[in-house]
Protein backbone atom coordinates (compact mmCIF):
# COMPACT_ATOMS: atom_id res chain seq x y z
CA UNK A 1 0.00 0.00 0.00
CA UNK A 2 2.55 2.77 0.80
CA UNK A 3 4.87 1.88 -2.13
CA UNK A 4 1.63 1.77 -3.75
CA UNK A 5 0.87 5.11 -2.19
CA UNK A 6 4.55 6.81 -3.38
CA UNK A 7 4.18 5.27 -6.75
CA UNK A 8 0.34 7.28 -7.42
CA UNK A 9 1.95 10.66 -5.88
CA UNK A 10 5.05 9.92 -8.62
CA UNK A 11 2.84 9.84 -11.15
CA UNK A 12 1.03 12.87 -10.21
CA UNK A 13 3.87 14.63 -9.92
CA UNK A 14 4.72 13.55 -13.83
CA UNK A 15 1.24 15.04 -14.72
CA UNK A 16 -0.02 11.62 -15.39
CA UNK A 17 -3.78 12.22 -15.61
CA UNK A 18 -5.14 8.76 -15.30
CA UNK A 19 -3.38 9.17 -11.66
CA UNK A 20 -4.50 12.22 -10.48
CA UNK A 21 -7.70 11.07 -10.88
CA UNK A 22 -6.94 7.71 -8.80
CA UNK A 23 -5.52 10.70 -6.47
CA UNK A 24 -8.54 12.71 -6.70
CA UNK A 25 -11.20 9.18 -6.14
CA UNK A 26 -8.45 8.08 -3.44
CA UNK A 27 -8.47 11.01 -0.89
CA UNK A 28 -11.41 13.18 -1.38
CA UNK A 29 -12.74 10.99 1.20
CA UNK A 30 -9.91 11.71 3.62
CA UNK A 31 -10.22 16.03 2.82
CA UNK A 32 -13.59 16.03 3.11
CA UNK A 33 -13.32 14.39 6.06
CA UNK A 34 -10.67 16.40 7.81
CA UNK A 35 -12.27 19.39 6.80
CA UNK A 36 -15.66 18.54 8.46
CA UNK A 37 -14.30 17.53 11.49
CA UNK A 38 -12.24 20.71 12.07
CA UNK A 39 -15.54 23.10 11.02
CA UNK A 40 -17.32 21.08 13.49
CA UNK A 41 -14.41 20.88 16.36
CA UNK A 42 -15.07 24.48 16.05
CA UNK A 43 -18.83 24.84 16.39
CA UNK A 44 -18.65 26.46 12.90
CA UNK A 45 -22.00 26.60 10.57
CA UNK A 46 -21.12 25.34 7.30
CA UNK A 47 -22.93 23.66 4.43
CA UNK A 48 -22.64 20.41 2.01
CA UNK A 49 -21.18 22.76 -0.33
CA UNK A 50 -18.64 25.11 1.91
CA UNK A 51 -16.99 21.45 2.35
CA UNK A 52 -17.15 20.46 -1.14
CA UNK A 53 -16.05 23.82 -2.14
CA UNK A 54 -12.89 23.39 0.37
CA UNK A 55 -12.16 20.29 -0.94
CA UNK A 56 -12.26 21.19 -4.88
CA UNK A 57 -9.94 24.31 -3.63
CA UNK A 58 -7.68 22.02 -2.30
CA UNK A 59 -7.01 19.25 -5.46
CA UNK A 60 -7.52 22.62 -7.67
CA UNK A 61 -3.98 24.15 -5.45
CA UNK A 62 -2.20 20.95 -5.56
CA UNK A 63 -2.83 20.59 -9.16
CA UNK A 64 -1.84 24.03 -10.49
CA UNK A 65 1.11 24.53 -8.38
CA UNK A 66 2.87 21.13 -7.65
CA UNK A 67 2.39 20.98 -4.02
CA UNK A 68 3.22 17.07 -4.00
CA UNK A 69 6.31 18.16 -4.73
CA UNK A 70 6.77 19.53 -1.08
CA UNK A 71 6.01 16.40 0.32
CA UNK A 72 9.06 14.79 1.49
CA UNK A 73 8.07 11.65 3.14
CA UNK A 74 5.52 10.92 0.06
CA UNK A 75 4.45 7.49 1.99
CA UNK A 76 2.70 9.77 4.53
CA UNK A 77 0.81 11.92 1.86
CA UNK A 78 -2.73 10.86 4.05
CA UNK A 79 -1.16 12.55 7.06
CA UNK A 80 0.01 15.67 5.05
CA UNK A 81 -3.55 15.79 3.42
CA UNK A 82 -5.43 15.34 6.57
CA UNK A 83 -3.44 18.78 7.76
CA UNK A 84 -4.04 20.55 4.87
CA UNK A 85 -7.86 19.93 4.96
CA UNK A 86 -7.91 21.19 7.96
CA UNK A 87 -5.94 23.98 7.30
CA UNK A 88 -8.15 24.95 4.53
CA UNK A 89 -11.16 24.53 7.06
CA UNK A 90 -9.59 26.97 8.79
CA UNK A 91 -8.88 29.37 6.41
CA UNK A 92 -12.63 29.11 5.38
CA UNK A 93 -13.80 29.73 9.11
CA UNK A 94 -11.16 32.82 9.03
CA UNK A 95 -12.53 34.48 5.21
CA UNK A 96 -16.02 34.04 6.75
CA UNK A 97 -15.24 35.97 9.68
CA UNK A 98 -13.54 38.59 7.89
CA UNK A 99 -17.12 39.23 5.51
CA UNK A 100 -19.13 38.68 8.10
CA UNK A 101 -16.94 41.94 9.31
CA UNK A 102 -17.65 43.73 6.19
CA UNK A 103 -21.41 43.06 5.02
CA UNK A 104 -22.93 46.17 7.12
CA UNK A 105 -26.31 45.30 5.41
CA UNK A 106 -26.19 41.96 7.06
CA UNK A 107 -26.82 43.82 10.14
CA UNK A 108 -29.95 44.97 9.44
CA UNK A 109 -32.84 44.75 11.82
CA UNK A 110 -35.57 43.49 8.99
CA UNK A 111 -33.22 40.30 9.12
CA UNK A 112 -34.27 39.52 12.90
CA UNK A 113 -37.20 37.12 12.61
CA UNK A 114 -39.55 38.69 15.39
CA UNK A 115 -41.06 35.75 17.74
CA UNK A 116 -44.13 37.31 19.62
CA UNK A 117 -46.93 38.70 18.44
CA UNK A 118 -46.07 41.99 18.30
CA UNK A 119 -44.97 43.31 15.22
CA UNK A 120 -42.26 45.88 15.39
CA UNK A 121 -43.15 49.78 13.82
CA UNK A 122 -40.99 50.58 10.83
CA UNK A 123 -39.97 53.61 12.66
CA UNK A 124 -38.36 51.52 15.61
CA UNK A 125 -36.56 48.99 13.21
CA UNK A 126 -34.78 51.86 11.30
CA UNK A 127 -33.88 53.53 15.16
CA UNK A 128 -32.83 50.09 15.60
CA UNK A 129 -30.70 49.71 13.09
CA UNK A 130 -29.06 52.95 13.46
CA UNK A 131 -27.92 52.21 16.97
CA UNK A 132 -26.37 48.76 15.91
CA UNK A 133 -24.89 50.48 13.04
CA UNK A 134 -22.81 52.55 15.69
CA UNK A 135 -21.55 49.43 17.51
CA UNK A 136 -18.28 48.90 16.85
CA UNK A 137 -17.33 45.67 14.31
CA UNK A 138 -17.10 43.09 16.91
CA UNK A 139 -20.22 44.02 18.97
CA UNK A 140 -22.34 44.22 15.66
CA UNK A 141 -20.97 40.46 14.58
CA UNK A 142 -21.88 39.31 18.06
CA UNK A 143 -25.06 40.37 18.22
CA UNK A 144 -26.11 39.58 14.62
CA UNK A 145 -24.93 35.89 15.50
CA UNK A 146 -26.96 36.19 18.53
CA UNK A 147 -30.01 37.13 17.18
CA UNK A 148 -30.16 36.55 13.93
CA UNK A 149 -28.75 33.59 13.51
CA UNK A 150 -30.00 32.29 16.71
CA UNK A 151 -26.38 30.93 17.61
CA UNK A 152 -25.42 30.62 21.78
CA UNK A 153 -22.74 32.54 23.80
CA UNK A 154 -20.59 29.30 23.52
CA UNK A 155 -20.86 29.08 19.57
CA UNK A 156 -20.08 32.64 19.54
CA UNK A 157 -17.26 32.23 21.54
CA UNK A 158 -15.75 29.92 19.66
CA UNK A 159 -16.25 31.07 16.33
CA UNK A 160 -14.68 34.60 17.43
CA UNK A 161 -11.74 32.83 19.36
CA UNK A 162 -12.64 35.03 22.63
CA UNK A 163 -13.84 34.23 25.71
CA UNK A 164 -17.45 32.82 26.44
CA UNK A 165 -17.76 35.39 29.14
CA UNK A 166 -16.79 38.37 27.01
CA UNK A 167 -19.86 37.09 24.49
CA UNK A 168 -22.14 36.86 27.27
CA UNK A 169 -21.36 40.56 28.47
CA UNK A 170 -21.00 41.98 25.21
CA UNK A 171 -24.67 40.41 24.43
CA UNK A 172 -26.03 41.72 27.91
CA UNK A 173 -25.16 45.29 28.02
CA UNK A 174 -25.56 46.59 24.36
CA UNK A 175 -28.96 44.60 24.54
CA UNK A 176 -29.91 46.50 27.79
CA UNK A 177 -28.57 49.51 26.19
CA UNK A 178 -30.62 48.95 23.11
CA UNK A 179 -33.89 48.29 24.88
CA UNK A 180 -33.15 51.66 27.00
CA UNK A 181 -32.93 53.82 24.14
CA UNK A 182 -35.72 52.61 21.98
CA UNK A 183 -38.08 53.42 24.93
CA UNK A 184 -37.41 56.83 24.36
CA UNK A 185 -38.85 56.54 21.33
Amino acid sequence: MFDDTRKLVERCIRRDERAWEEFIERFSGLLFYSARERLLRNGIAFSQQDIEDIVQGIFLEIWEKGRLEEVRDRGKITAWLSIVGQTRALNFVWKRKERLLRQDELYRISNIKVYSEEQISEQTMEKLERLIKRLNARERVILKLNLIYGKTHREIAGFMSIPINTVSTIIARRKKELKGKLKEI
